[in-house]
């Protein structure tokens, strides 16, 4: 996913850069992930979805991690081994290597769902410092590099607890010191927002996980903060804050409302404990089994029912509750949300009216549901107390529905164009490398990117149904009243542009809707590769709104489901 501001005079939108003076408009964030959260490679996941829930609010990325939980002492243990006691240079080189290889291993997981990210190694990231090379001070930041790559991507992992000092070496901040890295970049970068995850929803006034009755604080001083929360936050990082003013929000992954660090203290208060929310998921294909492995370590989500047409069907994901073919049984369960992941739109349509009548959630990854259907669903949510989102109906791991929002609210749209099915631009990349029509189908369908029948995502009506949404939230029109004039990718339409590159173009105006296929050359959206979705929304005064994402497979859709998850799981915590 990629979010970015850019004016009409700029040149054509490049895939990997989309970098103008405008893109400083959107507000940057600093976020830092830990050991306690990044315990091991099975934690990526988690942190690289709470990445793109920060990305899709709009917020441009700096995204500071320590070494997987365990490995700096390792690293430490292996330095002191060589050195045999011996006050030895490299130790900072070596131990160091923990962090790059988390920052490594998260831009392969922010990648697989989607997310475009960049890194920024400790010789780029401008970090300067003084002092001894295992407990030294950050001085300055000399940013070219890292604002540059901010500006390009919206999202730069950079590893923490490491500077590099006047001679070019690099040097540790002390034990912790990812948080005083984190706090040092917001502050020397003006960011809107720090935030520390930590493996607690924030600050408390005993340790949550010793003491009994603990109470957490909404807000609390500096100066309180590093007498009560001297283990969970790096002292020298609330001493930097204290010293320049710097506000840091604590939170866990997922959290709805973390500690607020500053300059007052409020009441520390007893917290609740709170059920996960129940999830009923129909359809257990592709993007059903990616989301039940996604929540599997998601504590605030349980699933307690699955509909599926096929019990017998061999699933590469054992599921996490008993299947059930029968609709009747999986409603009678009771789940707080449901998850519609199924091909049949009627069967979908069906239980999403049940369960919204009922007063549960729904979140659907079926555009054809939503664009025949949403506005009286929407209306029997609102009446009932529940909520319907949609966020995976149209484009994947492209917030495509959030950027046009975001694009309305700073003016009135004159037009959106995109690249809305992912499956066909797989299809029409394989083309242009010369790859046959009949071949080029059965890697997307052996890649889970196509369905055994491709006809709507082929014959347009796929990106239709989606241009119809997007139809709804540019202009406010009920999607059932937009036309969309269509055009298929068929044998004869392959063999014609084969060896060249394609897109299929989908295309919205006030007087106007078409998917349509045009050369690659003929239009301001990327070639992207593969399953990959974009879309560009113009505004009458020419300000453009870009963004980019995995339009297919079962790890980026899930994405966004989660995204809409998370959503009502922190609305009801208010």
């Amino acid at each position: 996913m990629q979010l970015s501001v850019v004016p009409k005079a700029e040149p054509a939108l490049k895939a990997e850069v989309v970098a103008t003076p405008s893109a400083a408009l959107a507000p940057v964030a600093v976020l830092k992930f830990g050991s306690s959260v990044l315990r091991t490679v099975d934690d990526l996941p988690r942190v690289a979805g709470e990445i793109y829930r920060q990305r899709r609010a709009g917020f441009r990325l700096v995204v500071i991690v320590s070494a997987l939980a365990g490995e700096t002492d390792a690293l430490f243990a292996q330095a002191g081994k060589v050195a045999g006691g011996v006050d030895c240079a490299g130790i900072a080189e070596l131990v160091s290597l923990g962090e790059e290889r988390t920052a490594a291993l998260l831009r392969i997981a922010c990648d697989r769902i989607g997310l475009p990210a960049d890194i920024c190694r400790p010789e780029g990231l401008g970090l300067k410092t003084e002092g001894d090379q295992l407990s030294a001070h950050p001085i300055a930041l000399e940013g070219d590099v890292l604002r540059a790559k901010l500006a390009a991507t919206g999202v730069v992992i950079a590893p923490g607890f490491v500077g590099t000092d006047a001679d070019g070496r690099r040097a540790l901040l002390g034990r912790g010191g990812s948080d005083l890295s984190a706090v040092f970049l917001a502050g020397a970068l003006g960011a809107d927002r720090v935030r520390l995850y930590k493996d607690v929803n924030g600050v408390y006034d005993r340790d949550p996980s010793v003491l009994k009755d603990p109470k957490r604080f909404a807000e609390i001083s500096w100066h309180d903060a590093a007498k009560v929360a001297g283990k969970l936050i790096q002292p020298q990082a609330i001493d930097h804050a204290a010293h320049h003013g710097l506000p840091i929000e604590v939170a866990e992954i997922g959290g709805a409302s973390p500690t607020h660090v500053g300059a007052c203290t409020g009441a520390a208060v007893p917290v609740a404990a709170r059920r996960p929310l129940r999830i009923a998921l129909a359809g257990y294909g592709v993007v059903g089994q990616a989301l039940a492995a996604r929540l599997a370590n998601e504590p605030g989500f349980e699933i307690v029912s699955i509909l599926v047409r096929d019990l017998g069907r061999t699933r590469a994901v054992l599921p996490p509750c008993a299947l059930t073919d029968q609709p009747d049984a999986f409603v009678r369960i009771g789940a707080d949300i449901l998850v519609d992941a199924l091909s049949c739109d009627a069967t979908g349509e069906a239980l999403s009216r049940v369960l919204l009548g009922s007063g549960s959630h729904v979140v659907s990854a079926s555009k054809r549901v939503i664009a025949r259907s949403g506005r009286p669903l929407a209306a029997l949510a609102e009446v009932n107390g529940g909520s319907l989102r949609y966020s995976a109906a149209v484009g994947g791991a492209a917030p495509v529905l959030e950027t046009v929002a975001e694009a309305r609210r700073a003016g009135e749209i004159a037009e959106v164009t995109a690249i809305l099915n992912g499956t066909v631009n797989f299809i029409l990349d394989r083309l242009a490398a010369g790859t046959d029509f009949e071949t080029a189908l059965d890697e997307a369908r052996a890649a889970g990117f196509a369905e055994e029948d491709s006809s709507c995502d082929l014959e347009g009506a796929d990106a239709a149904a989606k241009l119809r949404l997007i139809a709804a939230e540019a202009f406010g029109v009920d999607p059932v009243s937009v036309e969309v004039a269509t055009e298929a990718l068929d044998g004869a339409a392959a063999e014609r542009i084969r060896g060249t590159r394609w897109l299929q173009v989908a295309r919205l105006t006030q007087s106007g809707a078409e998917v349509a296929l045009r050369p690659a050359g003929e239009t301001d959206l990327p070639a992207l590769p593969g399953e990959w979705n974009g879309a560009r929304i113009t505004l009458t005064d020419g300000f453009a709104f870009d963004c980019v994402g995995r339009g297919a497979g079962g790890a980026a859709t899930a994405e966004a489901i989660v995204a809409d998850l998370f959503e009502i799981h922190e609305a009801a915590a208010c």
